[in-house]
């Protein structure tokens, strides 16, 4: 499916870019914009989104927090690394969509006792997130929505009660 949605856009943008408005009709022409628009959505949730069901078939673990985003590489090496981050009574995990199968594998987790605080807030220049502070080493997340979950993120390490 991925290769399929991969192949749609690179022909709808050559035909955006190399074919004339006028020979196909200006109405036609622009109405392939949300189209456009559509396949990239479609690409992202096909690449990258981790839904709660794909991370229950893989660990047996219950967690009491879950939120799809973003860990900003240690060093700023690379691009984002997306997935889920979940929270469990005794770790942080994030899984991650593997590139062939569309399967999810844990690719970072920290230990609640080595978190000694997080603040919540602006992780990059323009985006907010979390960070969670420990001994020797921190992790950031950006996410759309992760900023908001101060409560909720207190109240799956375990420091208040619900």
């Amino acid at each position: 499916m991925q290769v399929l949605v991969k192949i749609a856009l690179l022909a709808l943008t050559l035909v955006l870019v190399f074919i004339n408005p006028l020979y196909i009709g200006r109405v036609v022409y622009y109405s392939l914009f949300p189209l456009l628009f559509v396949l990239v959505w479609l690409f992202y949730r096909i690449a990258y989104y981790v839904t709660e069901d794909a991370v229950r078939k893989v660990t047996s673990e219950p967690f009491s927090y879950s939120r799809f985003c973003a860990l900003i590489p240690p060093v700023d090496d690379g691009d984002l690394i997306r997935g889920r981050l979940i929270i469990t009574a005794t770790r942080l995990v994030l899984f991650q969509k593997e590139a062939k199968g569309g399967t999810v594998k844990e690719v970072w987790s920290m230990d609640i006792a080595q978190v000694k605080q997080f603040t919540v807030g602006q992780v990059l220049s323009v985006r907010k997130g979390v960070t969670f502070i420990a001994d020797e080493r921190e992790a950031r997340f950006v996410g759309r929505r992760v900023s908001n979950d101060k409560e909720a993120i207190t109240i799956a390490l375990g420091w208040k009660q619900g």
